[in-house]
């Protein structure tokens, strides 16, 4: 349990490197936080900044982030473990990524939503997530052409989808990761579902 404890908190660290923040403080010289929707992402830098190259990597960066928490945890974390015990250590490590991501210790608690960072994480143990995540976002994107609204009916419906695919262990750890992304996405689902 220690092991899992040191893990988590790692992970935290290692999701709240706050790449948003620190590309447009260097690129702009101003704070993010203090932009647009304020919120600490890849869509809110290229918002604000108009620059696909900038929101590109802003994105690329935080599902990297995500990635290399789980890849230290099967690495350094993962020593006896198998079958689907292995997914614990991912499980840990991804969660806490994105909860770095969304709460940044750095930035006073303020964070993005952590769409990228649970990618990123996720595509290199349970790609099922990531996958069903973008089908459904796909045919919502058909339906509405309103991005925070794609956003929230992929991750809703993953907490449906994935458990038919993905073992009884992992769903507790697919409801906390949804049920933590669209916390961070609470302030736009007025916008989202307005008329329609």
């Amino acid at each position: 349990m220690l092991d899992m404890l040191y893990l988590a908190g790692l992970s935290y660290l290692m999701g709240s490197i706050p790449f948003a923040f620190l590309l447009l403080k260097w690129t702009t010289g101003k704070d993010i936080r203090t932009l647009g929707t304020g919120n600490v992402g890849a869509m809110n830098s290229y918002d604000v900044t108009g620059s696909k190259l900038i929101g590109i990597t802003v994105g690329v960066l935080d599902a990297l982030k995500g990635a290399a928490a789980v890849i230290v945890a099967q690495t350094y974390f993962s020593e006896g473990l198998s079958g689907t015990a292995l997914l614990g250590p991912k499980m840990w490590a991804t969660f806490f990524a994105v909860l770095g991501h969304c709460y940044n210790v750095w930035l006073g608690f303020k964070g993005g939503r952590g769409l990228a960072t649970a990618a990123g994480a996720s595509l290199l143990f349970m790609p099922s997530l990531v996958i069903a995540w973008l089908v459904v976002w796909v045919a919502a994107w058909f339906y509405s052409h309103k991005l925070h609204f794609c956003n929230i009916s992929a991750t809703a419906c993953v907490i449906l989808i994935v458990p038919l695919f993905e073992p009884v262990e992992a769903i507790v750890f697919i409801v906390a990761l949804a049920g933590l992304i669209l916390l961070r996405h609470r302030d736009v689902m007025k916008e989202a579902f307005k008329g329609g």
